[in-house]
């Protein structure tokens, strides 16, 4: 099980790790409960968008084919095989919530707040490594040319243009965070 998760998540895992070392090095945290927190908020934020689908087949389709196999890995504790058939089904679900670019310009504003007032470093860690995370799905499916499925909230979807000038937006938000943290 730990195999494919780290197949799947190879990079995403990469990005957080890396940003838990940002954090560090920036934060100047000495307390070991600082480090636990902002090493445990990374981590977690790494797999925040993907329970989207466990949420997607408990609240808005727990009928339909792809809700039905989920409850069925979790019902056995196959959560190898559940991050397997997600991974691979998951073109399956439409209209995504937290895949999306509207929760991307709920998140950026949300950041930088979080960064600015909370005292929680795993919070702030959380909604860091969510959005670093966020950004790369985003790339990565402008890569694979599936960019317009995180715009289904707006009527009028983006030009190639206008979703990168949306990724080098986001990017800055996140480098501004950084820089505030």
């Amino acid at each position: 099980m730990i195999k494919k998760i780290f197949s799947y998540y190879k990079l995403p895992l990469l990005i957080s790790i890396a940003l838990a070392i940002t954090l560090l090095a920036l934060g100047v945290v000495r307390a070991l409960t600082g480090i636990t927190e902002v090493i445990l908020g990374c981590l977690i934020g790494t797999f925040v968008l993907d329970s989207e689908y466990v949420l997607y087949t408990y609240m808005l389709e727990p009928n339909s084919e792809f809700a039905k196999s989920v409850h069925g890995y979790i019902k056995y504790k196959d959560f190898g095989g559940l991050i397997e058939f997600i991974q691979t089904h998951k073109g399956e679900v439409t209209e995504k919530a937290l895949n999306s670019a509207l929760f991307q310009a709920i998140l950026a504003p949300i950041a930088i707040f979080v960064v600015y007032a909370s005292g929680s470093l795993f919070i702030e860690a959380l909604v860091l490594s969510t959005l670093a995370n966020s950004i790369y799905k985003l790339i990565e499916s402008f890569f694979d040319g599936t960019y317009i499925e995180w715009f289904w909230a707006m009527k009028v979807r983006p030009k190639k243009e206008g979703v990168l000038g949306f990724i080098i937006l986001l990017l800055f938000v996140l480098i501004y965070c950084l820089y505030i943290f």
